[in-house]
């Protein structure tokens, strides 16, 4: 689903409270059902970019007048003195099929949009509920510099 579906297919109403849906949540619904392939084309291939997905969604809470960030995520960092090395990142939902070296998500207001896990979820719940343990989390794009980049 493209952002423009998205945003049209969120135009309608919600039947219990009669308000706008948000079109980052039906974005974020729509690509965790693409998601549930492991990531993955029916050939193998990765199908998807969590930068390019995490630079969507921080378009959308742009256009609502939010102030995203790109945030960067790795596993827990391994000591070692010569080289800089992180765990694997093992997201839960995927039960050990996949295991990536970094992924990208867009944090805005305190909640991660992350659509593996399909709605925006606190910050401090994240890490546990995606990958069921602690990991590193940086800003690769702050808010401050957010607009310019995906404008670029």
């Amino acid at each position: 689903m493209s952002i423009e579906e998205g945003r049209k297919r969120n135009k309608l109403e919600s039947n219990d409270r009669k308000e706008l849906v948000s079109p980052v949540l039906g974005y974020l619904s729509e690509k965790s059902k693409t998601l549930l392939n492991d990531y993955r084309t029916p050939d193998g291939n990765y199908s998807k970019s969590c930068s390019l997905i995490a630079v969507d969604i921080a378009k959308m809470l742009l256009e609502e007048g939010k102030r995203p960030e790109i945030v960067s995520i790795t596993g827990k960092r391994i000591d070692n003195p010569n080289i800089i090395v992180h765990e694997p990142l093992k997201p839960v939902q995927y039960e050990g099929r996949v295991s990536w070296g970094g992924h990208t998500v867009c944090v805005c207001d305190g909640l991660v949009y992350d659509p593996m896990i399909g709605r925006p979820l606190p910050i401090e719940e994240y890490a546990h509920k995606a990958f069921g343990a602690d990991v590193e989390m940086s800003t690769v794009v702050p808010e401050n510099k957010i607009e310019k980049f995906v404008n670029r």
